[in-house]
């Protein structure tokens, strides 16, 4: 059974459709990509997979069941969201940060127990942040924040990932070190992993499969990112009408 299904699903706001007649599932151990210019409803997809947005139609299914039949704490157990944020804090450390993400499962006090300790840490040592733990976030770099971030967004343990374009602040080292440990939680942790990407490059390396999204607001492609990604189709994706489109830099 797939973790994520969108069945015949339009999304958009004020029940006005954006993109229509969407269609894909989601399965354990994937890593699926939206791919498409600005503007064509990438972050809409995601709000909805993750209940933040209800679908104009169709259904949106969360391991078998309807999406919007499932308590908020419940699809906190399973699904973790990680939307384009700079998060303000005052003085809270990385541990701080990490253990919001845990709340699902203390008590109305926020009580952490022993075992969610040990997942905080283990998460935390997992992503690379752990010796962070003390330090006050807000004086951190962007790499840094954003691997805390992912820290705070998996610590739930979740069946679901979803990321809205993660790695935006980051350089390229940063980001080939971000989506290492993506594939790692793909590959090891048999998380289910819906991403927005601009960097066609990175999709390829990446994703096992992309959703490729047209400015027109429809899906124009699903499949295999080494066999869709070509030159001659992203120039096609990102309407150029002239010059040269590199994959890290765009159109040049």
């Amino acid at each position: 059974m797939a973790e994520l299904v969108f069945e015949n699903v339009a999304v958009g706001y004020e029940k006005k459709a954006l993109i229509p007649d969407i269609n894909f599932a989601l399965e354990k151990g994937e890593i699926l990509a939206l791919a498409g210019p600005n503007g064509a409803g990438k972050s809409t997809i995601l709000k909805t997979a993750a209940g933040l947005l209800e679908p104009v139609s169709g259904k949106v299914r969360v391991q078998g069941q309807e999406l919007s039949q499932i308590p908020g704490k419940d699809l906190a157990k399973v699904m973790s969201v990680m939307l384009t944020e700079r998060i303000k804090t005052n003085y809270m450390t990385c541990f701080d940060v990490v253990r919001v993400g845990r709340y699902q499962y203390t008590d109305v006090f926020g009580t952490l127990k022993d075992e969610d300790k040990r997942a905080i840490c283990d998460c935390m040592e997992l992503i690379g942040v752990w010796h962070l733990k003390d330090a006050d976030f807000s004086k951190l770099s962007d790499g840094q924040k954003q691997r805390v971030l992912l820290a705070r967004a998996i610590v739930s343990e979740p069946g679901i990932l979803i990321l809205d374009e993660p790695t935006s602040f980051l350089d390229m080292g940063y980001k080939v070190e971000f989506f290492d440990v993506l594939k790692k939680l793909a590959r090891e942790k048999n998380v289910a992993i819906l991403i927005s990407m601009h960097e066609m490059e990175l999709v390829k390396k990446v994703a096992d499969r992309v959703v490729c999204i047209s400015k027109g607001n429809h899906i124009d492609r699903i499949g295999d990112p080494l066999e869709i990604l070509t030159p001659e189709y992203m120039e096609n994706l990102f309407s150029m009408r002239s010059g040269k489109y590199e994959e890290y830099y765009g159109k040049h």
